[in-house]
């Protein structure tokens, strides 16, 4: 090999080697800039693991307490408020549960709700955004969030 194939080969190495490093920056940023404890995901991280709220919503489902979870309604845990909401709708909607006024009006205060709340999506989608966004608009949450409650809810 000649030596100027030799420097653009060095060069493209190197432009390589920069182009990862900064996409590996940009998740570990992105990953540092979501609350852990605040956040609705499905599949996080590398390992693809469900988020704290998500494992406990999860659980009461499966246990079929259905008042815990409508409980969640008033959760200052905004992840937790969230799958409250969309839990509870899809419950009421298959007759699983009888919402009260008070819970309806709870449900729609949510709809408005400004409160911010961690996503992720696998390893390389972290955001924060409103309830009122995650619950009003399509995103990569959302098709996640109707997966999840299909596959939850087919006891």
């Amino acid at each position: 090999m000649n030596k100027g194939k030799k420097i653009i080969s060095l060069k493209i190495k190197f432009l390589l080697l920069t182009i990862i490093l900064i996409g590996v920056h940009s998740i570990i940023s992105a990953q540092e800039n979501i609350d852990e404890n605040n956040l609705v995901g499905f599949g996080c991280f590398f390992e693809g693991a469900q988020s704290k709220s998500v494992e406990k919503v999860s659980r009461l489902l499966y246990q079929s307490k259905y008042k815990s979870i409508i409980k969640l309604l008033n959760s200052k845990n905004v992840a937790e408020k969230y799958l409250s909401v969309i839990v509870c709708e899809k419950l009421q909607e298959s007759g699983k549960i009888n919402l009260i006024k008070e819970d309806s009006i709870k449900i729609q205060q949510a709809y408005n709700s400004k409160d911010t709340i961690s996503v992720c999506s696998g390893c390389t989608y972290f955001d924060k955004i409103t309830l009122k966004d995650l619950l009003n608009k399509n995103n990569p949450i959302t098709s996640e969030s109707d997966f999840w409650l299909a596959k939850n809810l087919k006891n």
